[in-house]
């Protein structure tokens, strides 16, 4: 049985009171075919700009020794790896639970097509970005017909899709300046056979950027798309993220740190092209290729971190606090919803 291993090391985790690693995002190279305004990740300078296959295949190895359960793989633009296939069918023998292949869809048709079927036939699911339409899409991603050519690819992969079990879903990320725009970014992935997930524009982590006029606001646009979003099954929020984002938005503060309230449970890593472990904002805390996964996180870089996050007024993300909401509904009515959500998942992969 699958499933009886991972069970094994994540209870041998909690007694050694260390995290389950329960999701964890590989960002392969730092290189990019967008420029977008929210994001700095091209601007690294780390040599080689791209996570060689034998390096990759010390970090598989050492998460399948720790283990690791949820994992991305990402960039800058994945689909730039030449040797991405070896990297995703690697990678789904490395996470337990799923594995989903993190693309702008900003490449070459012929390579879009060969990654897209390679995943679509290994069950991995395929996350893109739709931040806006026309000229506003061009903008926030830095690349013209933005939204004409990834609405094309995504197009191409449902009709590739057949029988597999891959979920096919687009991330909006909410800004101050495309709020008027979601519904129809919904719209247009739903018809394409694909689910939509909310993220909010921040500043947390290295590589994203400051930017002024994408601060989110309150006031009647955001309460507009907010009553829109709730009981939404076009999305994959839960309602609880959906009904933080106006506080969260009105305080600049969040009573919920994944980090420190659920250490075993919501813990995200990130593992940069250089082997670097990060958790959110900060320094990594340290590198793969040099140290196994537990060493790292026993380690003092790993325990005066959260005591830096102590002093954070909080965040509301969807890879850090909607991790914590999923596991730690705040009420039935919570659990309920959550319950619905993963169901609206399972669904939409195909797994009925």
């Amino acid at each position: 049985m699958k499933w009886i291993n991972p069970a094994i090391k994540g209870l041998r985790r909690g007694i050694q009171r260390l995290p389950l690693n329960s999701s964890v995002e590989i960002r392969i190279t730092r290189l990019c075919s967008q420029r977008c305004r929210q994001c700095n990740v091209y601007q690294r300078k780390t040599i080689p700009a791209t996570m060689s296959w034998e390096n990759f295949q010390i970090t598989a190895e050492r998460l399948r020794s720790y283990g690791a359960h949820i994992g991305f793989i990402s960039g800058g633009e994945a689909t730039l790896v030449p040797h991405l296939d070896k990297i995703l069918v690697e990678a789904k023998q490395t996470f337990s639970t799923a594995t989903t292949l993190v693309t702008g869809l900003i490449n070459q048709i012929d390579i879009i097509k060969r990654i897209g079927k390679l995943a679509l036939e290994n069950n991995i699911n395929i996350q893109t970005s739709l931040d806006g339409m026309g000229g506003l899409g061009d903008s926030l991603r830095g690349v013209n017909n933005f939204s004409s050519t990834v609405l094309a690819n995504m197009k191409l992969l449902t009709t590739m899709r057949g029988n597999s079990k891959s979920l096919l879903y687009a991330n909006i990320v909410l800004n101050n300046l495309n709020l008027d725009q979601v519904p129809e970014l919904i719209a247009r992935a739903r018809d394409l056979g694909w689910m939509t997930t909310i993220g909010l524009y921040h500043t947390l982590t290295a590589t994203t950027r400051d930017d002024r006029e994408m601060q989110l606001q309150p006031g009647k646009r955001l309460d507009k798309l907010l009553d829109f979003l709730e009981n939404n099954d076009d999305i994959l929020n839960l309602n609880s993220f959906i009904r933080g984002i106006k506080p969260f938005v009105e305080n600049k503060k969040s009573s919920i740190c994944a980090f420190l309230d659920s250490p075993f449970l919501s813990t995200r890593t990130t593992i940069m092209e250089n082997g670097d472990v990060h958790l959110c904002f900060g320094a990594p805390i340290g590198n793969i290729f040099e140290s196994e996964l537990g060493q790292i996180f026993s380690g003092s870089c790993y325990h005066t971190r959260l005591k830096q996050y102590r002093q954070c007024p909080g965040c509301w993300t969807t890879c850090y606090t909607q991790r914590h909401l999923l596991t730690h509904p705040r009420s039935l009515n919570e659990l309920r919803d959550n319950y619905h959500k993963i169901k609206l998942i399972k669904a939409s992969a195909g797994r009925k």
